[in-house]
């Protein structure tokens, strides 16, 4: 995507400033040369001035523009002026005339001299959503839904408290009361459609509810033995 980005910025200087080199990189490869250099500086946020454009622009490129000319310098300054005046114009792009900071001076290994900045943005495709025609009428289907008693004993038919009772597929759980018990009151009522894990006294139960329950008519979930084989 940047590269085309750097093609693009490329021919569009070289259309306003037709017979000069272009070249991308550091500013001194072009030093006692004719011609513009393009120095990708950064990624960054786009201008405050993109906000409202539609698409949304994400991300914009900040190029450092610098013009030689040899030992010419006015014709250097020629040649600045119109990427100027022609940045003014062209809206996709922002101009940004700040002052260039010593420091980067120093890393660039070149002294001083007029540039500007260019905030460029940088395109994002966004991939639509497929959008298939309908072939017949809808229909909706509903899932039936119920309550879910049980019960949870242990050896002897003895009630077991603060066992652990989940629905993984929905994400729920509950603990059984000191008779044993517990409840869910919503869950699909298809047969065979709902799953529960129960643990007791570090054992593990995986029991499938085949039939409708009830209070009077619970879930009977046994541990025949709690021993450590």
């Amino acid at each position: 995507m940047i590269d085309q980005v750097d093609r693009e910025l490329q021919e569009w200087v070289k259309s306003v400033v037709m017979g000069a080199d272009v070249v991308l990189g550091p500013p001194r490869q072009l030093e006692g040369k004719h011609g513009v250099s393009l120095y990708l500086l950064a990624l960054t946020n786009p201008p405050q001035a993109w906000m409202n454009r539609q698409p949304p622009i994400r991300i914009a490129l900040r190029y450092f523009v610098a013009t030689w000319a040899g030992d010419d310098e006015e014709e250097a300054h020629r040649l600045l002026g119109k990427l100027v005046l022609a940045a003014i114009k062209k809206h996709e792009y922002e101009l940004d005339l700040a002052e260039v900071p010593a420091a980067m001076w120093a890393a660039l290994g070149i002294a001083p001299r007029p540039t500007f900045t260019l905030c460029v943005p940088l395109p994002i495709e966004r991939l639509e959503p497929v959008t298939r025609l309908v072939q017949g009428p809808l229909v909706m289907r509903g899932t039936p839904i119920t309550s879910l008693y049980g019960i949870v004993l242990g050896p002897g038919d003895v009630p077991i408290a603060g066992a652990s009772v989940e629905l993984p597929a929905l994400q729920l759980r509950n603990h059984t009361d000191t008779g044993g018990r517990f409840h869910f009151p919503t869950v699909p009522g298809e047969a065979g459609s709902t799953r529960l894990l129960v643990k007791a006294k570090g054992r593990v139960q995986n029991v499938t509810v085949e039939q409708p329950t009830s209070g009077r008519e619970p879930l009977v979930i046994r541990f025949d033995s709690f021993e450590i084989k």
